[in-house]
């Protein structure tokens, strides 16, 4: 092997190690010492080796986290060891005889318990051999799980080697995958946006994750994971105590929740429940109760095993807000991109002081796994801010009941209703002549984020379809004075604002146009990317499949729906009479800022120079961009008055924070 040759596979190896560390810097203890633009440089050179040489590659390689295929299926693992449940108590009795007959027991003199926060996510088997990664496998049924080691390997904050030169030939351990809320909530809103299926919960998010096809996409999701067990590891690393084990597995590069506490009586134990459970509401991810473990691993082994649970564990679950009630029917909405969602009808109830009468059944793989029927009782929950949902059903008092079916046919126009392949979503095909879908098509088009025509909510677009007046909401610049006027209960006065501000909205920059279209799953931030690539409307309506997929965080998916969109003669017709209407749109000239151009920004609060918009559209103006969520890209958080939950992930993330003013500095 020529000298050159050797240099750079060592180069190569040193540049791994680099990588790895800065990686581990970033995304474990939140304390990098190098900028995003200088790990690009690494990276990138990284990549360009393996290219040129692919036989350097190695499994510990940084760029072997994301697999290049997606997958076919999950295999099916037995576990080495079973990865047991756990015993619950609900309530304080319920814990308190668990610890007592403990003591009683096995430790008249004294016990020492481990307490940690029950995370609310997927339980996951990591298994790593000779220090290196090798797979992780989904619980299952505690014998056999699924083989998800291609998406777990994507999660950032996982070391794919163990720190240390020493470390043991095999190592098993047990960790919690989750979302933190405010990911969640950022991904859903996304969904939400582009009448998508969203998901349930945090940990329905991490769990759906890790469960689907392609490592990409979970790549992409920012999911997080905490390691709170050992199953199996060589003769001579033992501890004698489950937090020696923790310690010593996190000198191993692992993350370790950092609420985790050694509990001396019951009294520390109870006091660490309710403190817990104060702070519930206050962090980052979802906890629903607090583990108890006794410590002494030899003790363990004393105390033992039933066939289900150890007897040396407890799991304190934290009262939620959810109550009993019947479910009476179940009834399809149609959303806008023609998705069918199935909707609980419930007797109504009272949660946490709120009346609930219906409850969001997500799909219908939902009902299936919870095995839901028409006329069950249910126990029906809200946590947070998420809409209230059916958590399990009481199936000692099913009677009468039957089960729930998609129908064939959409339920408001009759068109015809398709399963989408390999998705868990069903939409109804008629978008041209099904109502909700016009209504909530026309919803989309005069939103804020789209045309901003004000004063026309969806009882008047109902109104105005159901007397022909409209079809489409290119129909709204044809509208006449006298038309609306012969609607019930419309003023002359309100006539004209409406019309006044329809008038005023056929000025729209390039992307609000772009986003009043509503193609499927092209969002506002999608929209602007698209509106910076193209000259104008004509080139966007004639871009082919190939070079849309080229542009930067504009996939093979919404290229697709893109060139479906504009194949569609009805839509081209209605983009038409948009222009013929009089719709002029702005195609705003780039004016590049170096502070601004190409940099990523973030905005929380409230401002008193300029709205928030109007931040939004000069950074835009100038060559920067905008983004909804904090993640490791971001250049920027401008800060107003009373910031969210981004600022305190600001500050985890080390991002540059500035005020409203110091912002107008840098223009």
């Amino acid at each position: 092997m020529p000298t050159q040759r050797k240099n750079l596979k060592k180069y190569y190896s040193d540049l791994k190690k680099k990588i790895t560390v800065y990686s581990d810097q970033y995304y474990t203890h939140d304390s990098p010492t190098i900028t995003d633009q200088e790990f690009d440089i690494l990276y990138n050179d990284l990549l360009s080796i393996e290219k040129e040489h692919p036989e350097y590659v190695t499994k510990d390689s940084p760029s072997q986290r994301i697999g290049a295929k997606v997958l076919d299926g999950f295999k099916k693992i037995k576990h080495d060891k079973p990865m047991m449940s756990l015993s619950n108590a609900s309530n304080e009795r319920e814990f308190l005889d668990f610890y007592n007959k403990i003591v009683e027991e096995y430790a008249k003199g004294g016990l020492e318990f481990f307490a940690e926060p029950k995370f609310d996510g997927l339980a996951i088997s990591l298994t790593y051999i000779s220090g290196n990664f090798h797979s992780a496998v989904t619980r299952g049924d505690g014998d056999v799980g699924e083989d998800v080691t291609s998406n777990v390997r994507t999660i950032k904050s996982l070391p794919m080697t163990l720190k240390g030169s020493k470390y043991p030939n095999k190592l098993v351990v047990t960790a919690e995958i989750f979302s933190l809320i405010a990911d969640f909530k950022q991904i859903n809103s996304n969904l939400q946006e582009n009448d998508e299926k969203t998901f349930a919960n945090p940990r329905n998010f991490a769990a759906g994750t890790i469960r689907q096809l392609n490592p990409l996409v979970a790549f992409k999701r920012n999911l997080q994971i905490y390691i709170h067990g050992l199953i199996d590891i060589d003769d001579a690393y033992t501890d004698s105590t489950h937090s020696e084990s923790l310690k010593r597995l996190q000198k191993f590069g692992f993350n370790i929740c950092n609420t985790n506490k050694i509990i001396k009586n019951s009294k520390d134990a109870i006091e660490y429940f309710n403190l817990m459970s104060d702070k519930r509401a206050t962090l980052p991810y979802e906890i629903d109760g607090i583990v108890y473990k006794i410590n002494d691993l030899q003790l363990r082994e004393t105390v033992g095993y039933t066939s289900k649970a150890p007897k040396w564990s407890i799991a304190y679950k934290f009262t939620s807000l959810q109550s009993e009630t019947q479910l009476v029917d179940v009834k399809f909405q149609v959303g806008r991109t023609g998705t069918i969602t199935p909707v609980a009808e419930l007797k109504p109830v009272r949660i946490g002081g709120v009346k609930v009468s219906r409850a969001s059944l997500h799909n219908m793989d939902e009902i299936v796994k919870k095995d839901i029927q028409i006329n069950d009782y249910v126990f029906v929950k809200r946590a947070g801010d998420v809409i209230p949902e059916i958590d399990r059903v009481n199936k000692n008092k099913r009677n009468n009941t039957k089960i729930v079916k998609m129908p064939s046919k959409c339920p408001s126009c009759g068109g015809i209703i398709t399963k989408i392949s390999d998705q868990s979503i069903f939409r109804c095909s008629n978008e041209l002549k099904c109502k909700p879908q016009i209504i909530q098509s026309i919803s989309h088009f005069v939103s804020r984020k789209a045309m901003n025509i004000i004063g026309l909510g969806e009882n008047i677009i109902s109104a105005l379809i159901d007397a022909k007046k409209i079809n489409n909401y290119s129909d709204l610049f044809y509208l006449q004075k006298e038309d609306v006027l012969e609607m019930e209960r419309m003023a002359e006065l309100s006539v004209m604002n409406l019309l006044n501000s329809i008038d005023k909205s056929k000025n729209p920059d390039f992307d609000k146009f772009i986003y009043s279209l509503g193609i499927r799953e092209v969002g506002s931030a999608t929209a602007r990317i698209l509106a910076s690539k193209y000259k104008n409307i004509s080139f966007l309506v004639d871009a082919e499949l190939d070079e849309l997929t080229m542009i930067k965080d504009i996939g093979p998916i919404v290229a697709k729906n893109i060139v479906d969109y504009f194949n569609n003669n009805a839509n081209r017709d209605k983009i038409d009479r948009l222009i013929l209407s009089g719709i002029e749109i702005n195609y705003k000239k780039t004016i590049f800022n170096d502070a601004i151009s190409e940099k990523l920004f973030v905005i929380t609060g409230s401002f008193s120079v300029k709205p928030r918009k109007e931040i939004e559209e000069i950074i835009v103006s100038l060559g920067g961009k905008v983004s909804g969520a904090i993640s490791k890209n971001t250049d920027f958080l401008i800060c107003g008055d009373k910031p969210g939950s981004k600022l305190a992930k600001a500050k985890r993330e080390d991002i540059k924070i500035i005020s409203e003013k110091e912002f107008f500095k840098l223009l």
